[in-house]
């Protein structure tokens, strides 16, 4: 394929390692239900798929089988208080991102997670100037793998050939819905990919790649 001309990107666990602070929202609401804590690496694999499953997946492994219906809402009050605490950007994020852009990339973010926390996590790290177009997990009423977010984020920065950048099995199957390349950068969040057109063991790797395709 010709070199792409647009980059849409996951967020958590292929920007940042939002992990720590997502815990510690799920813990701090598990202790209102008198329910035992979590650790980070059993929360880990349940990232990726929106906050409302990622909940129903931390209640039910911590043996809450019928929370108050408010549970949803509580749990995004402790985490967007919390929201930057220890998220913190992958290391060779904000360096690869201005390689990027300055190679006349179009860049835009797709991901899962809801909207309002998605843009105070980008502006907090000023990662939101690289990016042209962002769908949160509730911008659209389907989420990934289904292909309209990803669409609905190549049609904001203006269309073309476009690439998916993501760690999971979820962007992997969202970019072959949508007919575009996917790029693997794997992490330790969600359901592992068995597929994908390119896979890299690191972030710093992407500018390179892309010139390959």
């Amino acid at each position: 394929m010709a070199r792409p001309k647009v980059l849409v990107f996951d967020l958590d666990g292929t920007l940042i390692d939002s992990a720590p602070d997502l815990t510690q929202a799920v813990n701090a609401l598990l202790g209102e239900l008198g329910k035992p804590p979590l650790t980070e690496a059993a929360v880990r694999p349940m990232i990726g798929d929106g906050a409302r499953l990622l909940l129903a997946r931390a209640l039910a492994a911590a043996g809450a089988d019928a929370p108050p219906p408010n549970v949803f809402d509580r749990f995004m009050q402790h985490y967007l208080a919390h929201l930057t605490d220890r998220t913190r950007p992958y290391p060779d994020v904000p360096p690869t991102l201005e390689a990027l852009k300055a190679d006349g990339y179009a860049m835009g973010v797709c991901t899962n997670k809801p909207i309002e926390a998605t843009r105070r996590v980008l502006e907090a790290f000023g990662l939101a100037r690289f990016f042209g177009a962002v769908i949160g997990g509730d911008s659209l009423p389907q989420k990934k793998p289904e292909p309209e977010p990803l669409q609905a984020t190549i049609a904001g920065l203006g269309g073309g050939s476009a690439v998916m950048i993501g760690d999971s099995a979820n962007d992997m199957l969202c970019a072959r819905a949508a007919g575009v390349a996917g790029i693997l950068i794997p992490s330790d969040y969600g359901t592992p990919a068995e597929h994908a057109d390119l896979k890299l063991a690191h972030f710093a790797e992407l500018p390179a790649a892309l010139e390959r395709l």
